[in-house]
């Protein structure tokens, strides 16, 4: 009963987080359901549909073939399709019923790769994960099949983690880019807004990562271990939060060690609700540059231990969520939805900051730019 929600939506999945992590790259990929997963991605999932030419198909999975386990009718269907469409790689990730039914993604990849000669991904998605975790399964498979060891340029970086769930269209992944190239860094590779396989392929050529999102962290972790490049966890928000970024990217380029910034205090003069990577980035800047005296992040997707630090929350879950909007804080800052939570009364402020994973398209126009001094139109909701 833990994951029953009375007034939230239903958070972007796991399939969804694959194909959003994908989608630019001029794959095919292929949704294994009976058609409503697909729709509920491309509708609801995806701001970049609409006017795209972005090859995302639906196995269209009926009721005979679930109980007949029909996987050569899968991997026939497909490669008619790749003949016509001539992507660069095939995808092909699951739904709740392949679950139910135990299909081996791995395997019908691993045949199609082989029919084909492309390269061919399997995710065992379910629907019933979170979107985050599909997309560190997408862009952990990327780098570990594209990315090799190569020498380092001087000043070069990937980003890792960017997808328009946690940052929409609006700009905020491009900001990232200009904020690093005006501070003398080459962008190698966006990992996965605005980059090209071709860059996938180059990745291994970096100095550094940077992670600015925890669906990038998976990737960064192996990129570290395997082809020995550091990583630093953070954004650009704010003044001094900017700075400080730089400052730990110069030290790991030099040094090779990874890093994430220092934690700030905690506190109840306000609450922000959201992926963790951005709220915490948000925390630090509203500390640093506006003087609060305490505030607290809480991450509202999948748990990740490496991220959390002293005062740190995570709400997974609707009755979680709520009791941490109704614990006492001046100002709560997230996705409109969660003003739902807030008890009759209550005296707490809440200042709408939209997250597409959250609320989709009811509220995905009304997000706004936060990277570097972006983040001030944040800043004057927040001071009313």
């Amino acid at each position: 009963m833990k994951q029953l929600s009375l007034n939230l939506p239903p958070f972007a999945p796991d399939y969804s987080g694959v194909c959003s992590a994908l989608f630019e790259l001029g794959g095919m990929i292929v949704i294994h359901d009976a058609c409503g997963c697909t729709g509920n991605y491309t509708g609801f999932d995806e701001p970049r549909w609409y006017g795209s030419s972005s090859g995302v198909y639906c196995s269209a999975l009926r009721q005979i073939d679930a109980i007949l386990g029909d996987d050569e009718k899968l991997v026939g269907r497909i490669m008619e399709a790749a003949e016509e469409m001539l992507p660069k790689f095939i995808c092909v990730t699951g739904s709740p019923v392949p679950m139910v039914i135990g299909t081996d993604f791995q395997g019908i990849a691993d045949e199609i790769e082989q029919r084909t000669g492309l390269p061919a991904f399997g995710f065992a998605t379910t629907g019933l994960r979170l979107y985050d975790s599909g997309a560190s399964d997408a862009f952990l498979a990327l780098v570990r099949r594209f990315g090799k060891e190569e020498a380092a340029e001087k000043k070069r970086v990937n980003l890792l983690g960017l997808t328009p769930l946690d940052f929409y269209t609006n700009g905020n992944a491009e900001a990232i880019r200009i904020f690093l190239e005006r501070a003398g860094y080459t962008v190698g590779a966006s990992i996965a807004m605005g980059a090209s396989l071709d860059e996938i392929m180059a990745c291994g050529r970096a100095r550094a990562n940077v992670v600015v999102s925890q669906s990038g962290l998976a990737a960064a972790n192996d990129m570290y271990e395997r082809l020995g490049i550091p990583y630093v966890v953070g954004l650009p928000v704010g003044q001094k939060p900017s700075e400080e970024l730089l400052e730990l990217l110069g030290q790991t380029c030099r040094d090779g060690k990874n890093r994430m910034a220092a934690p700030e205090k905690p506190g109840k003069q306000a609450l922000i609700l959201g992926e963790k990577v951005i709220s915490d980035s948000i925390h630090r800047c509203l500390v640093r540059d506006y003087g609060f005296e305490g505030a607290t992040a809480a991450g509202l997707f999948t748990p990740n231990a490496e991220l959390m630090q002293p005062g740190d929350l995570q709400a997974a879950g609707e009755a979680e969520i709520a009791a941490e909007v109704n614990a006492g804080y001046d100002i709560v800052i997230g996705d409109p939805m969660l003003k739902a939570l807030l008890e009759p009364g209550s005296r707490t402020r809440f200042v709408d900051f939209p997250n597409p994973a959250v609320s989709s398209k009811l509220h995905w126009n009304e997000c706004i730019p936060f990277i570097g001094d972006h983040i001030k139109e944040l800043v004057k909701r927040i001071q009313g």
